[in-house]
């Protein structure tokens, strides 16, 4: 299967697609934007012979970007095309994500019985769900009694009524709710105050009746957001791909990962060689786990520093994300920039100012040059900075 051409496709909003189940599912309108238009990221992933899909004609700025900066050796492909240069030959299907409707949207192209296989048992299971990575951190922790690590006490705790979340909240005060399934962010609602709202009770009403459950856990006092990224492969084994470390906003929704990062700057709590060792432990533990018999592909686990009191301490597994991430994305990017730079990888979206007139306005102040043929420095558009754009990415390197 490594020899087949690999078809990549972008489909962050999977997870809501897995929830509706029918494989006819189309995202909302402006979610449907952002995965348009957010479409040429996935250049990185790519070797020679290899397409991303994009539902638009791709831009000529974008593509002679990604060339220009030797970003990428694939092709961004209308479906269409690509099914033309593919009919005569199997490939292998790279999506984000695996949905009931992406199988269905790629179902034009030949694809090996074995992958078939393995995407329909995967799609049988459930295990995009958040209660996976419940069960995985509680199994580790019991096996790990490091004092660095999370209270028993302060685990996360699957809630089936609007009553056991309003006793959850009278015990911590404030805390973060999730639905089992959704992604960057978007199934979240964290509660600072001590009694719920209107909205935070029709929130929970509508999660439980669509979803059945939710995760509760305690809203914790953090200082670096990053994820461990893995890769399970065809032979179960599990290959670590590194750290990376990220950005979200107040509500936990996904802002941008560090490229090149100084740890000293981003993480002065924990350092390499105590992290590598956590990494090496989270493996012991994805061996012993469904995901390592049931997924194939890249799989990331979002973890976070916290302070509690005096004492800097790290919860191992927030989330469990089998698929593509901007984790591993970050990775991928880090290999196609010189070694010697760094900076950040952003998702922009701002209704009150085109990503056109952000990038005009910022490559001003930063304009992008490269070193031994590598970016080195400056501010690059990995998507199309048009006038119609609702959202975009760029490189911001310094």
């Amino acid at each position: 299967m490594a020899s087949l051409h690999k078809i990549f496709h972008f489909n962050p909003t999977c997870e809501i697609a897995i929830a509706n189940g029918s494989p006819f599912y189309q995202a909302p309108a402006l979610l449907r934007n952002f995965e348009e238009e957010l479409a040429p990221i996935l250049l990185f992933f790519t070797s020679s012979n290899d397409f991303v899909l994009s539902s638009r004609t791709p831009s000529s700025r974008v593509v002679d970007t990604y060339k220009e900066f030797k970003l990428s050796q694939g092709e961004l492909i209308t479906k269409e095309k690509a099914l033309k240069q593919t009919a005569n030959f199997p490939v292998q299907l790279s999506p984000w994500g695996w949905s009931p409707a992406e199988l269905n949207y790629l179902s034009e192209f030949q694809q090996t019985n074995e992958q078939l296989q393995q995407v329909q048992r995967l799609l049988q299971s459930d295990l995009f769900q958040r209660k996976h990575a419940v069960q995985f951190l509680s199994d580790f922790l019991s096996n790990h009694t490091d004092p660095i690590f999370p209270r028993t006490k302060d685990l996360p705790r699957i809630m089936h009524t609007v009553d056991e979340v309003a006793n959850f909240l009278e015990q911590k005060q404030q805390i973060v709710l999730k639905s089992p399934l959704s992604s960057s962010g978007r199934g979240l609602q964290v509660i600072r105050k001590n009694q719920l709202n209107t909205s935070n009770l029709r929130w929970i009403n509508t999660i439980i009746k669509q979803q059945h459950y939710l995760i509760a856990e305690p809203l914790f006092d953090k200082q670096v957001d990053l994820s461990f990224q893995f890769e399970i492969t065809a032979d179960h084994s599990i290959r670590y791909h590194g750290i990376s470390y990220f950005d979200t906003n107040s509500n936990g929704q996904y802002q941008g990962h560090w490229l090149y990062p100084s740890q000293a700057k981003v993480n002065p709590f924990f350092n390499e060689n105590e992290l590598n060792q956590l990494a090496s432990e989270l493996i012991k533990q994805l061996e012993n786990s469904p995901f390592s018999t049931i997924y194939r592909g890249f799989i990331g686990i979002d973890a976070l520093i916290y302070q509690e009191g005096q004492q800097a301490k790290i919860h191992p597994c927030l989330e469990i994300n089998p698929r593509m991430n901007m984790g591993i994305l970050s990775k991928y990017m880090e290999q196609k920039i010189h070694p010697e730079s760094s900076g950040q990888y952003r998702v922009y979206y701002n209704p009150k100012v085109p990503f056109i007139d952000f990038i005009k306005q910022a490559q001003q102040k930063n304009p992008p040059f490269a070193v031994d043929q590598k970016l080195c420095k400056g501010l690059v558009p990995l998507t199309a900075p048009e006038p119609q754009s609702k959202f975009g990415a760029y490189l911001n390197l310094r």
